[in-house]
């Protein structure tokens, strides 16, 4: 049995970390006894309590925290083990939760300010413990760079079929862009699709997504996702496969999807995340949490591996017989995304800085479509800037209520119903542009994002307090006008435009954009208001692949040994990806390359 190398996953909600191999020797001066102490995190309150003596910090209990499963929740299962170590709070909190972690620090010196110590001496940084770092020589058959969907997929499937399969992952945790994600994924083909009824084919999916996005797409790459992503999925929810659950309600048609082919998995992206993770220890595949992979090796003109280091310093010389990137896209990368984009909140994971493709470019891998970044409407900005989707939240408003998106001036500027793409050229040309709802629309709104984890309840009741003088901007008004009021747009114009909805939903037709009504707004309040804007987050260009899923270079020829999964490939979409096909093609691309891992390598 294969050793798990695990920092993530605990899967509890109260951590007690009992400090080991302490000095006796007295590092503060504490008055011993047990302090309590809270600060705001991503999700809501971080209460925790910490137990010291007279010189040292001997335990450190959660008591109560809501961030989200699989990001913000490894900070709180991680850092206060850190902390009692290092004696410390001068260290560095969890890369990829920094809000996470700066609650605990502060909620840890807000316990710590009755306790007689010097905040500030404790705040320091660690000094140095003066362990010599070494370099290790490992093998394997299949290496995999990055525990995102792509790469856990493809870990387990060619673990499934007798391979050695090695991970590793730079952050402290699995899941990539995967588990920021709502998980819609796309099953054209699937057996669950088919059971359903729904006429459907990979042509349609083929010509869907080239529409969508404009022709921009690799067709190669496009296609050969269009007649995999159903049986792929079949392995996905299999108990035999994956066995990741999933509900079993499809999606219907939209816009970008001529045919119902989506399917979201429980718990969303972070549940997604969270099975693959357990499926893959499960079958004891080798996960190296916080190792980056810093170069492929090459020999004779194959890949023959990676060096790599990990957070302690050590290094590894990891050679094998296939190499696969699933490393992600490079949304978090300043030097590929254009400045105009870097305006707009980013929304995506913090570890799609581009890894793979730089590893990959500097053996003349052939890559394209660098300047596509992936743009999409639907969102909030957040307190500190980011991004955040509240996608399916949206999709139940326009189309099951009379929920309307209007613009400064308080006028409808689109079909709510069209494509994403129409949407966001549609907001392109506005300062600001606002989600209009009555109050049975507002609280199933809520109710989806805070399901679909997009924020927590406590979050939206402290945005809607603020009632439009904080971001995100959250307002309710009894009536239109006082809603118009506190949104800063002219009371009239927003009374009109709901009254020309309401009649269009009585006559059955939407002249001014063609909307299919779906029933009219309140009559009475209270009403809702929610600023709704742009966000970035995924890339679109990157390597060019063939039907192999091995890399190509400059000169169209497969680069042996060298394969790549997910994000890090593009083409699949074109300047803007059709909903439900990231994951998707994740997984996929992911499951099709561990098959084509086990063809190769497997005698």
């Amino acid at each position: 049995m294969q050793k798990i190398f695990k920092m993530a996953y605990c899967g509890i909600l109260t951590v007690i970390l009992l400090l080991a191999c302490q000095s006796t020797s007295n590092r503060y001066s504490f008055i011993p006894g047990i302090y309590e102490g809270e600060a705001n995190g991503f999700g809501g309150p971080v209460k925790l309590s910490v137990e010291v003596d007279a010189g040292n910090i001997k335990a450190i209990s959660i008591l109560e925290h809501h961030e989200t499963q699989g990001i913000g929740s490894i900070a709180i299962e991680q850092l206060p083990d850190n902390i009692i170590r290092a004696q410390s709070l001068g260290i560095d909190g969890i890369s990829g939760a920094t809000l996470s972690s700066n609650a605990i620090f502060s909620a840890l010196k807000s316990a710590l300010s009755t306790s007689g110590v010097n905040l500030a001496q404790l705040s320091r940084a660690p000094a140095e413990t003066g362990r010599k770092t070494v370099s290790k020589e490992l093998h394997t058959q299949y290496l995999i760079i990055g525990a995102g969907g792509a790469g856990l997929t493809a870990a387990i499937a060619a673990a499934q079929n007798g391979l050695d399969v090695l991970v590793l992952e730079k952050m402290p945790y699995a899941g990539g862009a995967t588990a920021m994600s709502g998980a819609g994924t796309t099953a054209t083909g699937s057996q669950w699709q088919i059971k359903t009824g729904t006429q459907d084919n990979p042509e349609w999916l083929f010509m869907d997504m080239l529409k969508n996005g404009h022709f921009y797409n690799n067709p190669q790459t496009t296609w050969f996702f269009a007649n995999n992503a159903g049986k792929s999925f079949d392995w996905l929810v299999s108990p035999e496969g994956a066995g990741v659950p999933y509900g079993a309600q499809l999606s219907g048609p939209s816009a970008e999807h001529r045919a119902g082919r989506t399917y979201s998995a429980a718990g969303g992206g972070p549940g997604l995340i969270e099975n693959l993770v357990k499926k893959a220890e499960s079958l004891g595949i080798t996960i190296m949490y916080s190792t980056r992979a810093e170069e492929l090796t090459i020999s004779q003109g194959r890949i023959t591996g990676a060096r790599a280091g990990d957070q302690g310093g050590d290094k590894y010389q990891i050679s094998a017989d296939a190499v696969l990137l699933a490393t992600g896209g490079y949304g978090a990368n300043d030097d590929y995304v254009p400045e105009a984009v870097r305006k707009l909140p980013y929304a995506g994971s913090v570890s799609a800085t581009g890894d793979g493709l730089i590893m990959a470019a500097k053996l003349e891998a052939d890559s394209f479509n660098l300047d596509k970044i992936n743009i999409q409407p639907h969102s909030i900005r957040l307190p500190d800037g980011r991004g955040q989707h509240t996608f399916q939240g949206i999709l139940y408003v326009y189309f099951n209520t009379a929920g309307m998106l209007v613009s400064q001036d308080g006028v409808r500027i689109v079909n709510e119903q069209a494509s994403n793409y129409d949407v966001l050229a549609a907001m392109k040309k506005e300062q600001q542009s606002y989600l209009i709802m009555d109050e049975p629309t507002y609280q199933k709104y809520i109710e989806i994002a805070v399901t679909s984890r997009n924020f927590t309840k406590a979050q939206a009741d402290e945005w809607l307090a603020a009632n439009g003088k904080m971001t995100p901007v959250f307002a309710r008004g009894q009536t239109l006008e006082s809603l118009a009021e506190a949104l800063h747009i002219p009371p009239a114009n927003l009374v009109k435009t709901v009254g020309d909805y309401n009649s269009y939903a009585a006559a059955g037709k939407d002249p001014d954009f063609g909307r299919r009504p779906t029933g009219a707004m309140a009559s009475r309040g209270p009403y809702y208001g929610v600023a709704m804007d742009l966000r970035y987050y995924a890339s679109l260009g990157g390597l060019r692949i063939n039907d192999s899923l091995e890399v190509l270079d400059t000169h169209g020829q497969p680069m042996p040994g060298l394969y790549a999964a997910g994000e890090v490939v593009g083409g699949v979409n074109g300047d803007i990806y059709t909903s439900s096909t990231c994951v998707g093609w994740a997984l996929t691309s992911g499951y099709q390359a561990g098959l084509e891992a086990v063809r190769k390598l497997k005698p």
